[in-house]
């Protein structure tokens, strides 16, 4: 972020950019579940900033540095795509005249892509052919609006708009007032159209569309724009202190110089309040979901007490309680021998939860479960969508008289947030 803003508008711009983007509480609300995002963020700002190099001094190798970096980026999320066409764009509107050559020199760049993406997809497709599929299927599901609960909030034109600044009534990915402050900047580079502002400008629109066009939409998809407002933010900030520098400076009554150091004041008191409050709402989002559930001690119960190398089924997982977890603390703890499963198989505080008791006592037999992982969400709260909650699926449980009743000895944590180990005796 620093050496793209740095290239482009200098020292002052680079550190401010990379503060208002280091301050954008979409950030750690992703980096708090570890998802791939702010991976993919990296790698598309990365190939971003050599293919703007290569654009100022049409060295070739900055051209494979920016195949190099898209690649890995494809690898890690395919909405790294939306960087192909932000460079596609801007060379339609900053190659004019050159534009035979400059696409000619431009393949370099895919072949160098799709050099690093084909041998993983081959490997990949050798070893997790099926689970490959599906997952694409499930990633690429562009035509189904249905698949996110989010897609239909806000009118398609204006939905990231709206999305990227307020998805939730309390979490605020960018928070509103340098919200503002970006998109003053982006209608700044409108105006004045720069070259480094024609790209950066090409970069939120290209993106914005893309995404638009995608029937399945969340604001995490356009991640992508936040450094693009961070430079825009930080450029409409200079500009403003810039001109009101010279106008006080200037050879203009004392009340004019006073009224623009005023207002200049008035200004940095703006952005001070804007970044505080944008810190304050990251602490908060990072407090909230400050969540402790002892899956450590819990895993290690099952493997102190398994005497056969019996399974671990996880009943109802959500975000932060599911199969992969478990696995993580059993391979932590040294066991590799017990396998685990989940039922039902998409989470449920993101998907409609089903729950039919024979099916899961089946499974349970067939996958040779002896341990029932539980978690006390939705002990009383319904999960997503459904009236389903966990009391409900206790007295099911209890009923079909195959799993052991709940037991302090077999209970981790602290309330609200226990784990209730159940041994299935089916």
């Amino acid at each position: 972020m620093f050496e793209l803003a740095y290239g482009m508008y200098g020292g002052k711009a680079a550190l401010i950019s990379a503060v208002l983007l280091g301050i954008m509480p979409g950030y750690f609300w992703l980096s708090r579940m570890a998802l791939l995002e702010v991976m993919l963020v990296f790698f598309f700002t990365l190939s971003l900033l050599f293919f703007f190099r290569w654009l100022n001094n049409h060295q070739n190798k900055m051209l494979v540095f920016s195949g190099l970096a898209l690649g890995l980026g494809f690898l890690t999320k395919y909405q790294v795509l939306a960087a192909g066409v932000v460079m596609i764009v801007s060379l339609l509107f900053l190659g004019r005249g050159q534009l035979k050559r400059l696409f000619s020199r431009f393949t370099l760049l895919i072949i160098t892509a799709v050099i690093v993406i084909i041998p993983w997809i081959i490997i990949a497709y050798k070893v997790y052919a099926s689970q490959i599929l599906n997952q694409w299927v499930y990633a690429l599901q562009m035509g189904n609006p249905e698949k996110s609960v989010y897609s239909g909030r806000f009118p398609i034109p204006i939905f990231y708009l709206v999305e990227m600044t307020w998805p939730y009534s309390d979490i605020h990915p960018i928070s509103l007032l340098l919200y503002i402050v970006g998109l003053l900047g982006l209608g700044l580079f409108a105006w004045r159209r720069k070259k480094e502002d024609k790209f950066v400008f090409v970069w939120f629109v290209s993106v914005f569309v893309f995404f638009t066009l995608i029937s399945n939409k969340e604001w995490r998809y356009v991640l992508t724009l936040f450094p693009a407002l961070a430079i825009s933010a930080s450029a409409f900030i200079l500009f403003v202190y810039g001109k009101a520098e010279n106008t006080w400076k200037g050879r203009m009554s004392v009340n004019k110089k006073r009224a623009a150091k005023f207002a200049a004041g008035l200004f940095i008191i703006f952005l001070a309040v804007a970044m505080v409050y944008s810190i304050n709402d990251t602490y908060y989002g990072v407090a909230k979901y400050n969540i402790q559930i002892d899956i450590d001690a819990a895993t290690n119960y099952a493997i102190t007490h398994d005497s056969a190398n019996q399974s671990i089924m996880v009943l109802c997982p959500f975000n932060f309680f599911s199969q992969d977890m478990i696995n993580f603390y059993l391979r932590a703890d040294g066991n590799t021998q017990i396998q685990t499963y989940q039922y039902p198989q998409l989470p449920v505080d993101t998907y409609t939860p089903s729950f039919n008791i024979t099916e899961f006592i089946g499974l349970c037999k067939q996958n040779n479960v002896k341990f029932v992982f539980t978690y006390e969400y939705g002990g009383t709260v319904p999960y997503f969508n459904t009236t389903l909650n966990l009391q409900q699926i206790y007295m099911q449980l209890y009923a079909s008289g195959n799993f052991s009743k709940i037991s302090p000895e077999e209970t981790f944590g602290s309330n609200p947030r226990r784990i209730f180990i159940l041994n299935f005796t089916g």
